[in-house]
């Protein structure tokens, strides 16, 4: 399996032990408004949903499983998605637009969720906007049109993978 970090962080502004050096970077959506405008985060987060459905594309997947979830209903009635989210369960078979959802759920910090299809895909968020993929292929097309949105991929342990 390959496995990657996907990220908006250059690689080249680590520390050796991979700790992030520039502390003004924005690292959630509830920087909206002091560390980032809404304009930008939409953009990063769209870019972030577009890494995913790269990857499924590249390797053919109409469809994922919904793996891990955790939510608040309270947050999730805050911003009128409880409707949606009522129909999640660990399990189920996720559509495209069903992941972009969840995606985006997840990375304004609303769920968190684990994707997968079977041993062959994985998508898992991490804390301060790190998103990790894995793939049974290179899916070298994936990672270059990630990387032509601004994105960087690294090669990376996804440390909420399943050993």
């Amino acid at each position: 399996m390959f496995s990657w970090r996907v990220t908006k962080y250059n690689p080249l502004n680590r520390h050796a032990d991979g700790s992030y050096i520039d502390q003004d970077e924005w690292t959630s959506f509830s920087e909206v408004g002091t560390k980032v405008s809404m304009e930008d985060y939409l953009n990063t987060e769209k870019n972030y949903i577009n890494a995913i459905t790269a990857f499924m594309e590249d390797m053919q997947l109409k469809s994922v499983c919904l793996t891990s979830l955790e939510y608040w209903p309270d947050e999730t009635e805050e911003y009128d998605v409880a409707e949606f989210m009522s129909k999640m369960q660990i399990g189920i078979s996720l559509s495209v637009q069903e992941v972009k959802e969840l995606a985006k759920l997840t990375l304004r910090e609303i769920i968190w969720c684990k994707l997968s299809y079977k041993k062959q895909f994985f998508v898992h968020f991490g804390y301060d906007y790190y998103m990790y993929i894995g793939t049974a292929e290179k899916c070298s097309t994936a990672r270059q049109k990630v990387q032509s949105l601004g994105l960087y991929v690294e090669p990376f342990v996804s440390p909420h993978a399943d050993l």
